[in-house]
């Protein structure tokens, strides 16, 4: 199962928290699939957004794993306490992060994480500094995160 395969691999990178993120992989694994992105950015994100912390809470009201705002949620409209569990942060987290890569970036995961961070300020020449670095780090882990997977399943 994909999901302990990624459960090995948060715990070998010392990740922290990592018992929560092995309780809640097969969840990452299901949104992932569902919003047609690859588990091990989500896995990224949630390690940069919360060190999976489900009850963190950002000094911006953002909330949960995936530190989504509460006021930008819709259909279901999400409450802080509703983000703080982890299984709804991480669908609200892969829907959010579904809009900003898929739509938004156009299918540039680099835009789609700026725009998670940011929001509208990550196109053009005005880009905001804070999430093209917020990108760039996500996007490192998530790179080391494949190499992982790559050397414990040949071929993948």
């Amino acid at each position: 199962m994909y999901a302990e395969v990624l459960c090995t691999i948060v715990m070998a990178l010392g990740m922290p928290n990592s018992d929560v993120a092995c309780k809640y992989m097969d969840v990452v694994v299901e949104a992932s699939e569902h919003y047609e992105l690859e588990p091990e950015l989500l896995i990224s994100l949630i390690h940069h957004e919360s060190r999976w912390t489900p009850g963190a809470v950002s000094s911006s009201g953002a909330c949960g794993l995936t530190q989504v705002l509460p006021k930008y949620t819709k259909n279901p409209k999400l409450s802080c306490k509703q983000l703080k569990n982890p299984q709804t942060s991480i669908w609200a987290g892969a829907k959010a992060l579904d809009y900003w890569v898929h739509r938004y970036g156009r299918g540039r995961i680099k835009t789609g994480l700026c725009g998670y961070f940011a929001g509208f300020r990550c196109k053009g020449e005005n880009k905001s500094a804070g999430g093209v670095r917020y990108s760039r780090k996500v996007r490192k882990l998530h790179r080391k995160i494949l190499r992982k997977v790559q050397e414990t399943i040949p071929g993948c």
